[in-house]
């Protein structure tokens, strides 16, 4: 009789958790999707761009000549992209170091 019992409040309990997103639904809305800016973009394809080249080298995948071709390439590719976010003129509070917008320090 106490398993029946027992298994009928582990069936109830479990029953709830899945119904509960039906029955008490979030009062929170998330954020509609923004996209990124195109420097934002920019910026992120040259980083990561680096990281895989430096990861193709460390594997062997890559020569150290071709390494510096491609790394002096992007490298100079993020410098450029950081250096045109320098006049993007994002908000910034008097207690934040970097532009929220384009990453750069105060």
């Amino acid at each position: 009789m106490a398993e029946a019992i027992a298994a009928g409040l582990v069936a109830l309990a479990l029953l709830f958790l899945v119904l509960q997103p039906l029955l008490l639904p979030s009062p929170t809305v998330p954020e509609p999707y923004q996209p990124p800016d195109a420097e934002e973009t920019a910026r992120g394809r040259a980083l990561l761009a680096l990281k895989e080249i430096e990861f193709d080298r460390a594997t062997g995948k890559l020569s150290d000549e071709d390494f510096a071709t491609l790394s002096a390439r992007y490298q100079s590719a993020a410098i450029a992209t950081l250096a045109g976010c320098a006049q993007c003129g994002g908000p910034m509070a008097d207690r934040d170091r970097f532009c929220g917008r384009c990453g750069r320090a105060r």
